[in-house]
């Protein structure tokens, strides 16, 4: 007899929300003998979380609400809503849920932070759905009881639970919908099917923040730079680093010997050289900044070794050099199941730079 699961559901979505109650709605509709389904007050705040899941024996956490690029959840707290690190959210989650087997974020940018949240899910493993932008309120209502349908009323394995959401949500709605899932590598084939399923590993590798915003979006130079190196440590050692601590995070880590296979370290060897590209012209990026750690409007903050026009296209060979790495990694898992990541849009157009070319 399969164990009764407990999704514990926690809305902090707001007005510009709509759809977030028809998504509580629809995963209540789901209780079955396999599934109880756990609905937080929408009064319930932030400081009072971690009492509420002591009352509960929550299997998986799903939250609702909005995200953000830099990596936080906008959690109800005093009388509207404060951002949050992911990380620091479902620590308390996993502090209180020691049955803890998987997490999905609902909103917007929620995997901003990469495979981050499967080391608080450590030692138990398990599972994080997010996205890697914004998500439309519609599809992440759709999206996720369709996943969790798939997953016990169809008793799917959760890999091709969620590729099958994936599919159904395109033919819905005609695009991709920008959802992901992070898998502790314990819950990935053993070591012997590893090298028909080593995509995987080195898709998340890049699967982040630092391979998606477009130069004119990115927070921060520094930041950038870090995950940069993060990369080209991984693609090196097997080991993906977080960010706050700069030590591995153990279940998205993987033996180095994995990318001894001649296709994907003939990848490797390119994507190597490649992030070193971009970290050199992102360099010269910070040394022309003014001390200043990102981009302002139209360059405006970049001094005059360079004309605007110059210093725009030193901005866009950041974006263009990450896209080389991009094609490539998706040339590498074409005939994979794993999903292909979107190029990122350059930072100025043509137009843009034509326009001040002229002044």
């Amino acid at each position: 007899m399969v164990a009764m699961k407990t999704l514990v559901v926690w809305n902090c979505g707001d007005g510009s929300l709509p759809q977030a109650q028809v998504e509580v709605q629809r995963l209540e509709s789901l209780r079955s003998d396999q599934l109880e389904v756990v609905v937080a007050g929408r009064s319930l705040k932030w400081d009072d979380l971690g009492t509420f899941l002591g009352t509960v024996n929550a299997s998986m956490f799903h939250f609702i609400g909005h995200g953000t690029a830099r990596g936080e959840l906008e959690v109800n707290e005093g009388i509207g809503t404060v951002g949050r690190p992911i990380e620091s959210v479902l620590e308390v989650v996993r502090a209180a849920s020691p049955e803890l087997e998987g997490v999905y974020l609902s909103g917007c940018y929620t995997s901003a932070t990469g495979p981050e949240p499967l080391e608080v899910l450590a030692p138990t493993g398990g599972w994080v759905v997010g996205t890697t932008d914004s998500v439309d309120d519609d599809v992440a209502a759709l999206f996720a009881p369709k996943f969790y349908e798939l997953l016990f009323a169809s008793s799917m394995d959760l890999k091709v639970a969620f590729n099958t959401a994936k599919a159904y949500s395109k033919a819905d709605f005609g695009v991709d919908s920008p959802h992901t899932v992070w898998l502790t590598v314990s819950s990935l084939p053993p070591v012997d099917t590893m090298v028909r399923n080593v995509c995987t590993v080195v898709h998340g590798v890049f699967n982040r923040q630092a391979m998606q915003a477009s130069m004119r979006q990115e927070f921060s130079f520094d930041e950038l730079d870090d995950a940069f190196n993060g990369i080209t440590h991984a693609l090196g050692t097997g080991e993906v680093l977080a960010r706050r601590t700069g030590l591995p995070i153990k279940p998205a880590s993987f033996p180095a010997q994995w990318l001894y296979d001649p296709q994907i370290n003939e990848f490797v060897r390119l994507a190597s050289r490649k992030v070193t590209e971009a970290r050199r012209a992102l360099s010269v990026l910070k040394n022309g900044a003014n001390g200043s750690d990102r981009v302002f409007g139209n360059v405006l903050n970049f001094d005059d070794t360079k004309s605007p026009a110059e210093w725009m296209k030193q901005v866009n060979k950041v974006d263009h050099v990450r896209n080389t790495i991009i094609d490539a990694l998706n040339n590498l898992v074409r005939d994979s199941a794993v999903p292909a990541l979107d190029p990122i849009d350059p930072s100025f157009s043509r137009t843009e730079i034509a326009a001040v070319s002229k002044r």
